[in-house]
């Protein structure tokens, strides 16, 4: 889950200079770089909603989930289903937040 969330945010690396210059007011000068990394949207895509379906076929449909002595079944479960808003949100704020703030204006 936690590379999910990783890729999840590496593949919005590409947008978040505007975003951060649009909510908090920062110059935009020190992250140009940024776009740099566009070519990494779609691979990191694809690698974080293959990992959370990797993850969901391991916690509902493997016969040997994940081996850990440390967490319940409940317990994963719970992190998987607080995890994958958490990546959608990361995945899809690039497309959605231009609709949010045109709702706005």
């Amino acid at each position: 889950m936690a590379t999910a969330v990783i890729a999840a945010v590496a593949s919005s690396l590409c947008c978040i200079g505007p975003l951060l210059y649009l909510v908090f007011g920062i110059s935009a000068a020190s992250l140009s770089g940024v776009e740099q990394l566009t070519w990494l949207h779609y691979p990191m895509l694809l690698l974080s909603v293959g990992l959370i379906a990797l993850g969901f076929w391991r916690l509902y449909f493997s016969r040997r989930p994940l081996c850990s002595g440390t967490f319940s079944r409940t317990k994963m479960l719970i992190l998987y289903w607080l995890a994958v808003p958490l990546v959608l949100a990361f995945q899809l704020y690039p497309y959605v937040l231009p609709w949010i703030l045109e709702q706005f204006e």
